[in-house]
């Protein structure tokens, strides 16, 4: 691995000292570990959604592993001593494991990311472990056999004639997220759509490069810097999202109310508030959780309903707005009568203990109209609260 120029001495029967090349890549495994441990400590104790939290902390975990692996290789390479050459055959064919373990794991983050389903989840579980276990196999015969790789007399590390197969595993399960992604990029937000799809390009890339340019440790120094990006990302949402049911808080509202006021004043704005009713009868009588899950249920209706650039938030508790920008408020009473009939359609084959029942209130603000915007939110609210009343029993 690189030309070794002798930095310190060793005791025992270590021939050598640690070379540069090694060295450099140490440190930055060794800072690409403290990025995963500072991600673990930021992330550990947040409240955003659980199977989706879990799998990537679960993905952090792997990548340090994998860091950790790649750091004693560098170290044992061409070393001798006790055991020395046994230790380096396990924690070589443990790096092997590892490698298309992590790029599965990202897969099942995609999978859940786009579909929100942990039965789905289970079901593509086990075809999709069918590679990964082949390759593990694989990897642990390789400590008898040399499939995978093998070392001269000199403890020297080298790759095997099956070592295309662990890089084309790993690749399978990177090319196959992307794929996905790309493929149902209606289910994603548009922010989330190119942050997921630039995830998987660093350590695809990095895959490439290490698997053609022997010598070099690219792929998961490259996906600690996509996990970075992510994290990022969670970071953001959990400012600006409900992280209940994944819709727009306030705090957004507001930066949105500010970054598109001129728009508003140059274009129809048109609004829903709507209150989800008997919300407080439903805590009462079936707990909070089924509480929580109707107002999921009321997002995810809304979220069918209205259109990708339209503005959906939870404005709080059970109350949520919708703001669009329309050419005719046709569109508005269009929107409006869809989101009666998916209520309909989610009573009729929901199985769920309630039944979702919504206060409307709607309007259009005219380009001509001098109304403010804060004045049109109180307006629409009166008009929810009218179709509340009227929804009441005499």
């Amino acid at each position: 691995m690189g030309i070794r120029i002798v930095v310190s001495s060793f005791a025992g029967n270590w021939r050598e000292g640690i070379s540069i090349q090694t060295l450099a890549f140490l440190e930055i495994d060794f800072f690409a570990l403290a990025v995963l441990l500072l991600i673990y400590l930021n992330i550990r104790h947040s409240s955003g959604q659980y199977i989706e939290q879990k799998i990537f902390m679960i993905l952090i975990l792997a990548d340090a592993i994998i860091l950790i692996l790649d750091m004693g290789m560098w170290l044992l390479d061409g070393k001798t001593g006790f055991l020395i050459r046994e230790i380096y055959i396990l924690v070589t064919a443990f790096y092997y494991v590892f490698n298309p373990l992590i790029c599965m794991i990202w897969y099942f983050y995609v999978d859940y990311k786009i579909y929100k389903s942990a039965n789905r989840l289970k079901r593509v579980m086990i075809p999709m472990l069918v590679p990964a276990a082949v390759n593990a196999a694989l990897s642990l015969a390789s400590i008898f056999s040399g499939y995978m790789f093998y070392f001269d007399a000199e403890n020297i590390y080298y790759r095997g004639s099956l070592f295309p197969l662990m890089a084309v595993i790993s690749l399978f399960y990177l090319v196959y997220a992307m794929i996905l992604i790309v493929a149902k990029k209606n289910l994603l937000e548009k922010r989330e759509f190119f942050i997921m799809l630039v995830f998987g390009i660093p350590p695809l890339v990095g895959g490439v490069v290490q698997s053609l340019v022997y010598g070099l440790s690219l792929v998961w120094i490259c996906a600690t810097f996509s996990a970075l990006i992510i994290f990022i990302n969670m970071q953001n949402n959990q400012l600006y999202t409900d992280h209940l049911t994944g819709l727009f808080n306030r705090r957004q509202l507001d930066s949105y109310l500010r970054q598109n006021s001129q728009a508003m004043e140059d274009r129809m704005l048109a609004g829903v508030m709507i209150d989800l009713n008997a919300f407080k009868q439903i805590n009462d009588q079936y707990g909070h959780n089924i509480g929580d899950q109707a107002l999921q249920h009321t997002a995810e209706i809304l979220t069918k309903t209205f259109r990708e650039r339209d503005f959906i938030a939870r404005y709080g508790g059970d109350e949520f707005l919708v703001l669009m920008t329309v050419h005719d408020c046709k569109v508005l009473k269009a929107a409006v009568q869809r989101l009666r009939e998916n209520v309909k359609r989610f009573n009729e084959q929901s199985e769920t203990p309630y039944q979702i029942s919504l206060s409307i209130g709607y309007d259009c603000r005219s380009v001509e109209s001098e109304q403010d915007v804060n004045d049109f939110l109180k307006h629409i609210d009166q008009l929810m609260y009218e179709d509340k009343q009227r929804r009441q029993p005499a």
